[in-house]
């Protein structure tokens, strides 16, 4: 039953013994009992079938928490449980008010420790992508490092070690997760699937740095100048004057927001508006921590006013920490206003050949946060021959569509596809693309 062996005692057992039902674990090898005495048997019941007995009230382990990451409403948990065994991601799908709703769902395999050197508070490195997926640091035996992505399944690990060591995760979006080394060597690592490890796309000189979509942002040549760059195509696409009056040493990007701090001085450009804005960030509202007190103060600069262990969502305005309790994490909302539904990024290349049934077309949309969606796809007359549904993992749509009609028909030609997605929060308008694919 589940990783653990059940079992009872042979049917000759010594005087005195009582038959017991026992378990012993395929994780670590322990044993335990279960039921003691326990007895077995097969009898008929009045029907001729099988029968049902409640025997015992097994109550649930609860997960130690040794950290937490949370994106697009999905907070997730890291640890083991109380039962013992080796640690793995559990989550917990939040609603838009920061609720936990349902039961935890468990996100990847059972784990290798992660190593922790002594006095190290940001250890475990986590980093939820917004996608479904969190990234995490693990090192081995040598003391090298590697980037590990888990979360779309309870058996994949995609890895790339980074031949570093004593390094960070200071970002990450949807497929692209940030490495600072201990040698000062930042990479950028692509998991772009679920189906092959990642691969390390660019490797620089380390300095502040944030991912935000497809979009890496640097510290620029002159004081103040923040650089966007294009992860795959390598292109700048803008270069922003922050107004900040030194070299940036700490970047954070969410939407159009892009924060900065010097130390003692910090802002926020909103690069839609081109207004700048003292110490504040992300969907409106900064979060930081006094690690002298280890107070959470969260600023909201949609009004400029301030309101006075952790995770924030940046995929959806939740916060979670951990409230020093075993296994006890509280979330909470902002509360501040939401920024519109939009698209960071879109993975939507036709498949070479054409769909098929066993290669279907896989498209991926990030978006900012959560949202339900529907898919049409249209022929050349223009009438819808396929719709798909869903909802986003985390703030990811991801569909699949075999090239087949809804009606059993595969016919060759050009396709329209249109995606509309609305707000899971019911904030802003809806948001919808469209594009074409091939069915050859």
């Amino acid at each position: 039953m589940g990783d653990q062996v059940l079992a009872g005692n042979p049917d000759f057992l010594p005087a005195g013994t009582q038959p017991a039902l026992s378990a012993r674990s395929l994780v670590t090898g322990a044993a335990t009992t279960v039921l003691s005495p326990s007895f077995g048997g097969i009898g008929p019941t009045q029907d001729g079938g099988l029968a049902t007995e409640k025997v015992a009230q097994i109550q649930p382990f609860a997960v130690g928490v040794q950290g937490l990451a949370v994106a697009g409403g999905e907070l997730f948990l890291y640890g083991r449980t109380t039962g013992g065994g080796y640690p793995r991601f559990n989550s917990f799908q939040l609603d838009a008010t920061g609720r936990p709703t349902g039961q935890q769902t468990p996100r990847s395999p059972a784990l290798s420790e992660i190593t922790c050197l002594t006095g190290d508070a940001a250890c475990p490195q986590l980093e939820a992508l917004g996608d479904g997926r969190v990234a995490y640091l693990w090192t081995n035996a040598e003391g090298q490092e590697s980037v590990l992505t888990v979360g779309r399944d309870t058996t994949t690990i995609r890895n790339e070690p980074t031949g570093d060591a004593g390094g960070r995760i200071p970002g990450g979006s949807g497929h692209y997760v940030l490495h600072n080394g201990g040698s000062g060597t930042q990479k950028v690592v692509d998991f772009p699937s679920d189906t092959t490890d990642g691969e390390t796309t660019l490797s620089r000189a380390r300095t502040a740095a944030a991912v935000w979509g497809q979009v890496m942002w640097t510290p620029g040549s002159t004081q103040g100048a923040v650089v966007g760059k294009h992860l795959k195509t390598g292109q700048t696409v803008a270069t922003i004057a922050t107004g900040a009056p030194c070299t940036p040493t700490d970047l954070q990007a969410v939407n159009t927001w892009l924060y900065w701090s010097c130390g003692s001085t910090a802002g926020v450009y909103d690069r839609a508006t081109g207004r700048r804005i003292t110490v504040p960030a992300d969907n409106g509202f900064l979060l930081r921590e006094n690690r002298t007190t280890h107070e959470l103060l969260l600023t909201d600069f949609h009004t400029g006013g301030s309101n006075g262990r952790w995770a924030v969502d940046r995929f959806g305005g939740h916060i979670a920490y951990l409230n020093g309790t075993y296994s006890e994490v509280s979330t909470v909302p902002s509360g501040v206003p939401a920024s519109a539904l939009a698209q960071t990024e879109a993975q939507t290349e036709a498949v070479p050949g054409g769909p098929a049934k066993s290669n279907p077309w896989q498209p991926v949309w990030q978006l900012n946060k959560p949202a339900t969606w529907t898919l049409t796809l249209s022929n050349s007359g223009g009438t819808v021959v396929r719709a798909l549904t869903g909802s986003t993992k985390g703030a990811a749509i991801r569909a699949a569509w075999d090239g087949y009609w809804g009606d059993g028909r595969r016919v060759i030609g050009t396709y329209t596809w249109k995606l509309t997605a609305e707000p899971r929060d019911n904030e802003g308008p809806a948001l919808t693309t469209t594009d074409t694919t091939t069915v050859n």
